[in-house]
């Protein structure tokens, strides 16, 4: 069951670009990939229960760096 999961979540990843790319929509269409991308790595990861870790240290020492 969960492959099919995942087969169903990387045909909506391919299907949802696709509409940018036929309209010649090349950037957005790359942009879109890697977003897309990006969400199916952190949806698969939380759905094996690994261990995501947070951003907030590197967020933090970059704010800093403007004070």
């Amino acid at each position: 069951m969960p492959v099919y999961i995942v087969l169903i979540y990387a045909f909506i990843v391919w299907l949802d670009p696709y509409g940018l790319l036929k309209q010649e929509k090349k950037q957005d269409f790359y942009i879109c990939s890697a977003l897309c991308l990006v969400s199916f790595v952190l949806a698969f990861s939380l759905a094996m229960h690994w261990e995501i870790p947070s951003p907030s240290p590197l967020i933090i020492n970059f704010i800093k760096q403007f004070y």
